[in-house]
């Protein structure tokens, strides 16, 4: 199973069950983990310092369908428990947004050491790749420069530009790098109060882009597998389609809860007519529910660009 999601702490969690129930090997399952810990997720603008608990830890489950990978016509119903991890840092940080490592921040400017993850390709599962090799999951590293375009007060909402570039490595039986992805996009934070919670809408847009070795990994096809239905084929980099995500998250001093969903559409990118590419688009959505069980007595100063609002 592929997963192209970077809606993100959705996804840690199920990566980590199936590596820990559905694999008796050490290396399998060291590697899902490193994978699954890897996704990131979406938080609230904040524009003053709070105290939080140096570490948490939430247990909780969720469901979810998604793509095998971008451009395939089979998906996946998954539903799966998880353990969700807190730790804040002064340097390193694992929390709603991922694993990171944050350089500068400030009112309107952040730089963080960033990390994203696909989980990786079973051909047999997959119609279009059937007869391929598989695929190992990759891991993603670079930069992520954030600004701040709207402020957050009076309108209890702000925009934001990011800029992620990240190296890919694919994780099998050694570590190869496989290109690297930038991805420019717009997000829109809203408060909402509803159900006797605080909500945070996020709205995001943006392009992907990729090089020629990143796009090969996923749409080439080699002579010795081209069938009269499967054209050999050779990626090209350059644009790689674009992507728009919603998001509903409600995070109390007990619970987290989140909504959300991802559409990608394909047309125009430079692999387009690869015979991998069944569909023009594909859309994920899911939602997961987490109870907070443990918490350091320890409280720390956070001050960030983004966090979830707290409501119970």
């Amino acid at each position: 199973m592929a997963a192209q999601i970077t809606t993100g702490a959705q996804l840690i969690y199920f990566v980590t069950f199936k590596a820990l129930v559905g694999s008796s090997d050490v290396k399998t399952i060291i590697k899902a983990l490193v994978v699954g810990l890897a996704l990131s997720a979406l938080a609230m603008p904040v524009v003053h310092a709070e105290e939080l608990p140096l570490w948490e830890i939430a247990l909780g489950g969720g469901a979810l369908q998604v793509p095998e990978y971008r451009g395939s016509d089979d998906n996946r119903q998954i539903a799966f428990p998880f353990i969700y991890p807190v730790y804040r840092g002064d340097f390193l940080r694992v929390d709603d947004r991922g694993i990171r490592g944050v350089f500068y921040g400030s009112e309107r400017i952040e730089l963080d050491f960033s990390v994203d993850a696909n989980t990786s390709v079973n051909s047999d599962d997959t119609s279009a790749r059937t007869g391929m090799p598989d695929l190992d999951p990759t891991l993603q590293l670079g930069p992520l420069l954030q600004v701040r375009l709207w402020p957050d007060r009076p309108s209890r909402q702000v925009l934001l530009f990011n800029l992620p570039v990240r190296s890919v490595f694919a994780i099998g039986d050694s570590v190869e790098q496989v290109g690297w992805t930038a991805s420019p996009h717009l997000t829109l934070y809203k408060r909402v109060d509803l159900f006797n919670r605080r909500w945070r809408l996020g709205l995001s847009g943006g392009l992907e882009f990729g090089d020629n070795e990143f796009h090969d990994y996923y749409y080439r096809v080699n002579p010795e597998f081209a069938t009269d239905t499967r054209p050999a084929f050779d990626a090209s980099g350059g644009f790689g389609g674009t992507r728009f995500i919603g998001t509903f998250v409600s995070r109390g001093k007990k619970s987290w809860m989140s909504f959300f969903a991802r559409y990608d559409r394909l047309g125009g990118a430079t692999f387009d007519d690869s015979p991998l590419v069944e569909r023009n688009d594909g859309l994920t959505f899911g939602f997961i529910y987490a109870r907070f069980i443990a918490h350091s007595k320890r409280m720390v100063e956070v001050k960030e660009m983004r966090r979830v609002e707290q409501s119970d």
